[in-house]
């Protein structure tokens, strides 16, 4: 009877295991998905505004032209950037929330195996 209960023990203590890092592995598909695409965004950014870039060198007339068509695409793609920048921090926040929440309940999850002991 003892070793059943042992063995019992010892398969529950498994599947929790097994669980918790299946949560852990979908936090982490999770958060490498969202910063690939924070990266395509922000490569997609650049090659956008090379594209306009070529294409207002193409339009411009004089020297001033050139500047005042720089200093938009210049502005342009700091927005972009920084608007970035503030998406891939909250996906940083995010999955700081997300690991937190998930030590926690491996905490209570140990502390409940102590306490039936």
């Amino acid at each position: 009877m003892k070793q059943n209960e042992l063995m019992k023990q010892w398969a529950e203590v498994n599947k929790s295991v097994m669980e918790s890092m299946k949560q852990l592995g979908e936090i982490n598909s999770s958060v490498m998905t969202k910063l690939n695409e924070r990266q395509m965004a922000a490569i997609n950014a650049y090659m956008e505004g090379v594209s306009k870039q070529m294409e207002s060198m193409g339009e411009a007339k004089n020297a001033q032209d050139v500047i005042a068509v720089q200093s938009k695409l210049a502005k342009d793609f700091s927005e972009k950037l920084l608007e970035n920048a503030r998406q891939t921090m909250d996906v940083l926040m995010q999955t700081r929330t997300d690991l937190a929440g998930w030590v926690e309940k491996g905490m209570e999850a140990a502390n409940k195996a102590v306490k039936k002991d």
